[in-house]
Parts: C-alpha cells; structure tokens; sequence
C-alpha cells in the first residue's frame, strides 16, 4: 500500500509492458517509492507532466524530444534512471530481428546511448547476461517479480465481437462504442478479430484484444473451451449483409454469452428479444447503454444465459415444449 508521504518514482515508457509490471513497479515500491507511469508515445509539452518526482525511470526507449526535458529535469535534481532489458547499445545482437524491430532499436536506444549514459545516475538491468555484458557501467541488476498489477484479479465482464476481417464496417462502427463504454466502466474488456488494417486503431483503445483469423476447425475448437459474458452481433446495411444468416446465435451460445443482436434480419423474428439476446437498432448510444446495463446486471445476464442454453436445446431437439424461452423478463 503507498501514501502520499513517500517519494514519487516516475516510470518513462512506451505504455505499460511487461517490462514496467514485472521489473520496475514491483522493485521500486520495494525501494519505497509510489510510482505512476508516463507514456513516452505522447509528444512532450513544455514541462514534464508529474510535478515533485524524485526518480525518473527511463524504460528502453526515449525520443530526441523527450531528451531536453530529461535534460531539465536532471538540472533540477531529479535522479534519472535508465533501465534495459534487451541488448539495445549493441547492433550485432540486432542481426535477425524484423527490419522495422532494427530501426525502433536503433532509433530510440542505440543512437542515445552515449547520452542516456551521460544523463543517468544508475544503469538496470534485466538479465545477468547484461550486467557482465555491460559491467563498464556498474549495473544494478533487477529480478522479476509479480507486482500487485500482475497477481490482481479481475472479476471483470467479458464482451467479444467474432466477426471476420470482411467485417470492417462493422468493426469501424463498433470503435466509439468500445470507446464509450471502457471510458465508463473499468471492469469490461473487449476481444475482437481484425484485420491488420485495424489493429493500429483497436491496440490504442484500453482493456481491448485482437485475435487474427483462423480456420472454421480452429474456431470451433478456440471458442468450446472459452466462456464470455456479451457477445456482440451488429449488423449494417449492405446488399451483402442482406444474405447473412443467424449462425452468430449459435457461436455465442457455445461459449455462454448473451448476444447484442441489430434489429433487422436475419436476427429479427429469430432471437426472443430479452430473453435468449438483446435486439437493437443501430444506434451506438442504445449500444453503449444495453452494454453497461448488463455489464452491472449480473443476474439478468445469468438469467438469459440459461434461455440461451435453453433456446439451443429445443432448437435441437433435446428439450420440450415446457422449455419454449419465456417473455417474463423481457
């Protein structure tokens, strides 16, 4: 547990990473400090954006534009860090790696090793490997350890859209949406399949993964052993969609989630609305809306799982009359 009476350590990274979360957070808080993390991907205003640190953490890379601030707040007595967990400063242990992994490498740590060196008081290191390596440099070796990120559980809400990369429209549609409601809820996270044309958009938005395609026989066999709770199924407009059957009821069904179906066919007259799924028009505020109100309503959700269970059984043949779906909480 931290406090505000302890020294602030600020961790300088691309995001959170398994770096931060498994090396830096967890040995700084037993060093004593509360931490909190500053994005180097965000283009630096005129002043560092966290007032009073007293450590900055410079995790693998930093850019030519953020190396004036560094500067300055080396000058006002902030003790700077740099902290590394692959072989950056060296270009031969590049030799293999994809081109553009190279350049990033080159780009962001190579190229200001001399610098970082100059402008940091302590050189980390991840690996034994690199503190002989670089011993020159009297380097503080680190251990992983899980920090309280890493061993948090979440008892959060799982929502999966499975439409296929042909599904663009749907997928651009979706993105404010997914926007909205994890700007309103901390406990939801998406899953998605998208094309590579997406990712950049979908790897940005929080609490958010990307599967790629795969085979209807893997598909099968990925989602008999995965549960979700929401499931969602827009469907826009298109002379293509106009041919487009209900078999997204049954891909859900197989993993226990309740679907958000568009109103329109050939979900309409298909799906018990309110009971075995959810019809909407598309409208994304009435989406966004229907998410939360499940997302906070565990019972109903629990309640139209098993209409859905139900609903597939009669649709098989294995349950009678008596399990006909229910409009009584419709």
């Amino acid at each position: 547990m931290t406090t505000d009476t302890q020294p602030l350590a600020v961790v300088f990274s691309e995001g959170s990473t398994a770096s931060t979360d498994y090396f830096l957070f967890p040995h700084l808080e037993r060093l004593g400090y509360r931490t909190t993390l500053v994005d180097s991907r965000v283009v630096p205003s005129e002043h560092f954006p966290v007032e009073g640190c007293r450590l900055v953490v410079i995790s693998r890379y930093v850019s030519t534009q953020w190396l004036w601030v560094m500067e300055q707040l080396r000058r006002q007595g902030t003790m700077l860090v740099y902290f590394m967990d692959d072989d950056l400063f060296d270009l031969r242990a590049l030799e293999g790696l994809p081109w553009g992994y190279r350049w990033k490498i080159f780009n962001r740590a190579y190229i200001h090793r001399k610098q970082l060196l100059k402008l940091c008081s302590e050189f980390w290191v991840s690996t034994a490997h690199l503190a002989d390596k670089y011993a020159g440099f009297h380097p503080v070796l680190l251990n992983p350890n899980a920090s309280r990120i890493t061993l948090a559980s979440h008892d959060g809400v799982s929502v999966c859209y499975h439409g296929t990369p042909n599904h663009r429209a749907e997928i651009e549609w979706l993105v404010p949406i997914i926007e909205t409601v994890q700007a309103r809820a901390d406990n939801v996270h998406f899953e998605l399949f998208g094309a590579p044309a997406m990712n950049a958009i979908l790897k940005r938005l929080p609490r958010v993964s990307v599967l790629q395609s795969m085979t209807w026989s893997n598909y099968c066999t990925f989602t008999s052993g995965q549960q979700r709770d929401l499931a969602l199924a827009p469907l826009l407009p298109s002379v293509f969609n106009a041919g487009r059957g209900a078999t997204k009821f049954y891909d859900y069904a197989r993993m226990g989630a309740v679907g958000l179906y568009s109103n329109r066919s050939p979900y309409r007259g298909f799906i018990h609305d309110g009971v075995d799924g959810v019809l909407l028009d598309n409208d994304p505020g009435r989406w966004v809306d229907t998410i939360l109100n499940l997302v906070t309503d565990h019972a109903k959700r629990k309640r139209m799982a098993a209409q859905v269970r139900r609903r597939v059984e009669l649709l098989n043949g294995k349950a009678d009359s008596a399990d006909t779906p229910s409009q009584d909480y419709a």
